[in-house]
């Protein structure tokens, strides 16, 4: 093998294999069955909290959206809202986390006010761990940390609380 050709192997090797480790490390899927990672982030009135404090006491459904994302303000008002205030079980929890970069606490601190959950600012290694690269990304975490359901894009009420009423079992 002449020197161009096993340089242009090694350089085609070197894309393929920096291509696969991005995507293995950065974008990970996660997948139902499996712990969920912990993380730890701040509230709009600046309260650290980590998934770790509710695990054993509630089920969480995080919503990774964007402020300007129709899809997810439909999902969050035609399905988030009406299940947190009319058929949330105690032991569940809401949190949407932003991943709109430019957020301001004063933004997140209205819409939690206005919706009736938390909504707070996300960070990107977050976003990565739970593979949710589309907004919005649901995942329905039980109260032993366990992952019972992960999936983007719109989804009902009647899918909301049938998937977390799955998680409570």
């Amino acid at each position: 093998m002449n020197t161009k050709t096993l340089f242009v192997v090694l350089l085609v090797a070197g894309i393929l294999g920096g291509f696969a480790l991005n995507n293995s490390l950065f974008n990970a899927t996660i997948e139902v069955g499996a712990e969920a990672p912990d993380f730890t982030l701040v509230d709009p009135d600046g309260n650290e909290f980590s998934l770790s404090d509710f695990e054993g006491e509630k089920v969480i459904v995080l919503e990774f959206m964007n402020m300007r994302c129709d899809t997810c303000k439909n999902f969050e008002e035609n399905s988030l809202k009406s299940y947190c205030n009319d058929t949330m079980p105690e032991d569940v929890e809401v949190i949407s986390i932003t991943q709109t970069k430019n957020a301001d606490d004063n933004e997140l601190a209205e819409r939690t006010e206005e919706m009736g959950w938390d909504f707070v600012k996300g960070k990107e290694e977050v976003t990565d761990a739970f593979g949710a690269d589309r907004s919005p990304t649901v995942v329905i975490i039980d109260k032993n940390g366990i992952i019972t359901f992960s999936d983007s894009g719109y989804m009902s009420q009647s899918e909301l609380e049938k998937e977390v009423n799955a998680a409570l079992e």
